[in-house]
C-alpha cells in the first residue's frame, strides 16, 4: 500500500533537545501479522537438534532463501525424515540447484521439500534410478501421480548431502502451500529450534533520495556502523546526524541462534519516525517468479562493492513484492523543519526474538545554495523502467524489456579496446552496481573475428580478470547473447575441448577390488553441456557433481566379469568434444 502524501515531520518543543541517542534491547513475541499454522503437524526432518545454516527469506544472491538450511555438522549420511503424511509428488535430480530432491505433498495442503540429499531411500532409490536408465540421463525432473508412492510420517526418504548447489553439507528443508507452491517459513510450524537468542544490528545507512536533499551536508549515502560497549549500542560517529530533504534509511542486521556462531538473515523490518510506524517488511510467503526482487530490496550496488546486505526501507518504483503491511510514500521521508526526530528501527528473527535502535537526528530545511554536490555522474540516455529501452550503435546492439529496471537510470556505455584473446572491442554496458531483473538481448559487431572461428564465438563478460561466458551466435556480422547483469562484455572464441582426467581407473586395469569408476571432467569457458558414460556398448549412470567436476558410476549389473568397454564423451558449450576409453578387467 502506497499513500500519495509526503510523510513530514513535526517535533515537540516542549521535549528536551537530544543530540544523539541509542537504544538497544531484545526480548520474544509473535511477528506482527504473522498468520498462524498448525503447530505438530510436521516434525522434524532430522533426529538430532536443529542448528542452522541459512534462514528462512534471508537474502542470497539475486533470491530471497526459500527454507531453512539445517547443519548437519560437516556430515553427509544423515538419516532425513519425512515431516508428515503423504506421498511423493516430485523428484529432481540434477547437478545444480538443489541437487537430489524430494518433494512430498501433504492432505493438509502443504509441500515439504528436502534438498541437496546425498541419496534417496529404498523404494523411491528404486524408482528414481528406473527412471533414469529409461530416460537415460542422470538429470531427472518428475512429478509423481498421487498415492503411487505414499509415506508416514517418520519414514526415512533419503540421507542429507552435499549435492547441486549446496556450499557444505546440510539439508534445505521447505514448507510450501501446494496450491500456489508458495515457500512458508518452517519456524512457524513449530519445527523445533533452540533460539532464544535477538538478531544483531550491524550499521544504518541513510540515503538522501534527491541532489537536494542531504546526510551531515552531503548528498551521498552515509553509513553508520553499530558498536558495542559497556553503555549498550552506539555509533562510531558522535557527531550529531543532520537530515535536509527526502531521505530513507536502511539497515544490516543478521540473526543469530543459541549456542551457534553462524550469521543468518533476519525475518522482518519495521520503522518507525517519531514513534510513528512508516515501513514495514515482513517475508511470509512470497513466489518464485518474484524473488530476484530480492536486488530492489537490498542496496545493490553496496552489496557488490563490500558484500555488505543493507535492507533499505525503501519500495522502488518497479519492486512489485508482496511483503510490505506499511509503506508510507514508498519510504521517502521529507525532514524540512527545524526539530529533532527520533528514528526507531525494530527487526526480528523467525523465532519471534527482536531488537529495537532508536536514535536522534537533527532536521533542517535544504540550504537555500543547496546541497554539496553528488560524485560527478555520467550524463546517459534515460532508461524507463516501465518501458522497453534499447541502445543502438553501428558495432553495439543492447535492448532491454519493459520493467527489467526497478527504477529509471541514465544509462552509459563506454567502449575499451580489445583485451588478450577477445575479437572485439569491450563494451562496458553501464555498470554493475544497477540491478537488472529480466533477461536482456545484446550483439556486438565481431569486428576481428576470422570466418572459420564465427561457430566457436561467445559473449563473455570479464570479471576478475576472467572471462564468464553468456554462450552466444554468429549471424550478420554480430555476437549475441541473452544477459542479466551490467558490465563489461566482449567476444572471444572456445576452441578447446573439454578435459577428461580418470581418477580410479586406466587401460587394462583390474578393477575387481574396487566398486566405482571416478572421474574428473571440466571446461574453462563455455562449460560442460553433455556427457555420456557406456559400458560395453550400453549407457551406464554417472552421478555428476558439478562443483567439483566430478562423475561417478557405482558398478552395478553392467559392469560384467571379464573385459568391460568404458567409453565417455564429453561436449562443452561450443560444440568442443573429448572422449576417453579404456578396457576394464573384473
Amino acid at each position: 500500500m502506497e499513500n500519495k502524501f509526503w510523510f513530514r515531520l513535526s517535533g515537540n518543543r516542549n521535549q528536551p533537545f537530544i543530540w544523539l541517542l541509542l537504544v538497544s534491547f531484545g526480548f520474544n513475541l509473535q511477528l506482527p501479522a504473522q498468520s498462524e499454522y498448525p503447530k505438530g503437524y510436521f516434525r522434524s526432518p532430522v533426529d538430532f537438534p536443529i542448528f542452522l545454516s541459512g534462514s528462512y527469506g534471508e537474502v542470497r544472491t539475486n533470491h530471497f532463501h526459500s527454507g531453512i538450511d539445517i547443519r548437519t555438522n560437516g556430515k553427509t549420511g544423515q538419516p532425513v525424515y519425512a515431516a508428515a503424511d503423504g506421498y511423493i509428488s516430485r523428484i529432481f535430480v540434477s547437478p545444480y540447484g538443489f541437487g537430489k530432491a524430494l518433494y512430498i505433498n501433504h492432505p493438509a495442503g502443504y509441500t515439504s521439500v528436502y534438498g541437496h540429499l546425498d541419496r534417496f531411500a529404498g523404494t523411491i532409490a528404486s524408482y528414481v534410478r528406473g527412471q533414469q536408465y529409461r530416460n537415460e540421463s542422470f538429470y531427472l525432473d518428475t512429478e509423481i501421480d498421487a498415492g503411487r508412492i505414499a509415506v508416514k510420517k517418520g519414514d526415512v526418504i533419503g540421507y542429507s548431502g552435499n549435492s547441486g548447489s549446496s556450499g557444505g553439507p546440510h539439508l534445505h528443508f521447505e514448507i510450501r502451500d501446494t496450491r500456489s507452491q508458495e515457500p512458508l517459513d518452517p519456524v512457524a510450524f513449530g519445527i523445533p529450534l533452540r533460539d532464544k537468542t535477538r538478531p544483531k544490528i550491524l550499521l544504518i545507512r541513510i540515503y538522501p533520495f534527491d541532489e537536494n536533499s542531504q546526510v551531515n551536508f552531503v548528498s551521498m549515502p552515509l553509513t553508520f556502523p553499530v558498536v558495542a560497549g559497556n553503555n549498550g549500542l552506539s555509533f562510531q560517529t558522535k557527531d550529531t546526524i543532520r537530515l535536509s530533504g527526502n531521505i530513507f534509511f536502511g539497515i544490516e542486521a543478521v540473526d543469530c541462534q543459541d549456542q551457534s556462531t553462524n550469521q543468518n538473515g533476519i525475518r522482518s523490518v519495521e520503522l518507525m519516525i517519531d514513534d510513528q510506524p512508516v515501513f514495514r517488511q515482513d517475508i511470509e510467503r512470497f513466489a518464485f517468479a518474484d524473488t530476484r526482487y530480492v536486488n530492489s530490496v537490498i542496496d545493490f550496488a553496496l552489496n557488490k562493492e563490500t558484500g555488505h546486505r543493507v535492507l533499505r526501507s525503501y519500495l522502488a518504483p518497479g519492486n512489485t513484492l508482496n511483503i510490505y503491511p506499511v509503506v508510507v510514500n514508498r519510504g521517502i521521508l521529507s525532514f524540512v523543519d527545524s526539530r529533532k526526530h527520533k528514528i526507531t528501527y525494530r527487526v526480528h528473527d523467525g523465532s519471534g526474538n527482536a531488537s529495537f535502535l532508536s536514535f536522534w537526528v537533527k532536521s533542517s530545511p535544504p540550504p537555500s545554495g543547496g546541497a554539496r554536490p553528488r560524485e560527478s555522474k555520467p550524463v546517459g540516455v534515460h532508461f524507463f523502467w516501465d518501458q522497453p529501452n534499447q541502445y543502438l550503435t553501428h558495432d553495439l546492439r543492447f535492448e532491454m524489456p519493459a520493467r527489467s529496471l526497478y527504477e529509471d537510470i541514465d544509462f552509459t556505455c563506454y567502449t575499451h579496446p580489445p583485451v588478450n584473446g577477445s575479437f572485439s572491442k569491450v563494451y562496458e554496458v553501464h555498470n554493475e552496481g544497477t540491478p537488472v531483473h529480466l533477461s536482456c538481448d545484446l550483439a556486438i559487431r565481431a569486428e576481428l573475428l576470422p570466418p572459420s572461428l564465427q561457430g566457436k564465438a561467445l559473449i563473455v563478460k570479464l570479471q576478475d580478470k576472467k572471462f564468464i561466458s553468456q554462450g552466444g551466435k554468429f549471424s550478420s556480422g554480430f555476437v549475441s547473447a541473452r544477459i542479466r547483469e551490467f558490465g563489461e562484455y566482449t567476444i572471444v572464441v572456445d576452441t578447446i575441448p573439454p578435459k577428461i582426467t580418470p581418477v580410479n581407473i586406466y587401460q587394462n586395469k583390474n578393477v575387481g577390488k574396487q566398486g566405482n569408476i571416478v572421474m574428473m571432467i571440466s571446461d574453462d569457458l563455455s562449460g560442460i553441456k553433455t556427457y555420456r558414460g557406456t559400458l560395453n556398448g550400453q549407457w551406464i549412470l554417472m552421478d555428476y557433481d558439478a562443483k567439483r567436476n566430478r562423475l561417478v558410476y557405482l558398478f552395478d549389473n553392467r559392469m560384467k566379469p571379464g573385459i568391460n568397454k568404458f567409453h565417455l564423451e564429453v561436449s562443452d558449450g561450443a560444440g568442443n568434444q573429448t572422449e576417453y576409453s579404456a578396457t576394464l578387467i573384473r
